[in-house]
């Protein structure tokens, strides 16, 4: 059996994706890591290019899948002998979809993934085998949770419903759990490329980031900060992480 240090461990869903990959790289220098994703190729390549000496291991799982997230979680930590101290909940799906188009399919798999995954991870978390030692969350939300965008209204939506989420739980899990969100504004990522490669877009994107363009390592250092001893005083917040966009 491990030492309790030894075997606490942070989760971080959706860690191949580009800003959870920033996160592993930032968080790996101090903390045992969970990494999650749905490819397992793509999970042992992150494990692969980070250099810490802590412990890194890979919980594969997809979490539209929803209904059985408690069981593969719940099994995983009994098997690696495990607990998680610190959730970092990156995973996302985003799809352009004007309101008179809405599908329900769409609008199920955006949630699933978005909101109820997070929600299915945490009620495995505060399990007997697990309560005593999770302290701190971090979500990411984003800037449309905030903003009116033509086509992301489901998106939208789902970030709002997890701000509004972080807002409940701050008081239900406070003293013991801290959680906060942070609203990254636009990023070059994988997901958000063909944006990025549009030149009426990028105009007034320079017109409206006072700061210029952003990396996934910005919003990597506020979640870092979050959950350091640093914010120990702090929690039911939302980081809005944006170059100044919202400034005017």
């Amino acid at each position: 059996m491990l030492s309790k240090t030894e075997n606490s461990y942070i989760l971080i869903t959706a860690a191949t994706s580009d800003i959870g990959s920033a996160i592993v790289r930032r968080l790996a220098a101090t903390h045992n890591l969970v990494l999650h994703g749905r490819d397992p190729v793509k999970l042992k390549a992150i494990s692969d290019q980070v250099d810490t000496k802590h412990q890194i291991v890979e919980w594969c799982y997809d979490l539209n899948q929803v209904d059985g997230i408690q069981d593969s979680l719940k099994s995983f930590l009994i098997d690696k002998d495990i607990t998680i101290s610190g959730f970092v909940h990156c995973a996302g799906t985003l799809r352009i979809l004007p309101i008179k188009n809405f599908r329900l399919d769409y609008a199920r798999e955006i949630f699933n993934v978005n909101f109820f995954s997070a929600a299915e991870v945490l009620k495995t978390l505060l399990l007997k085998i697990n309560k005593q030692d999770l302290n701190n969350m971090v979500m990411i939300s984003a800037l449309f949770s905030k903003l009116g965008s033509k086509g992301n209204s489901m998106y939208a939506a789902s970030k709002g419903a997890i701000d509004s989420l972080v807002n409940s739980l701050a008081v239900e899990l406070a003293p013991t759990v801290r959680i906060n969100s942070v609203l990254p504004g636009g990023l070059r990522t994988s997901m958000t490329a063909g944006f990025f490669d549009s030149e009426e877009h990028m105009k007034g994107f320079r017109e409206k980031y006072l700061l210029g363009e952003g990396e996934c390592d910005d919003v990597a250092a506020m979640v870092e900060f979050l959950i350091s001893q640093d914010a120990k005083w702090i929690t039911g917040q939302h980081f809005i992480v944006d170059g100044g966009a919202t400034c005017h």
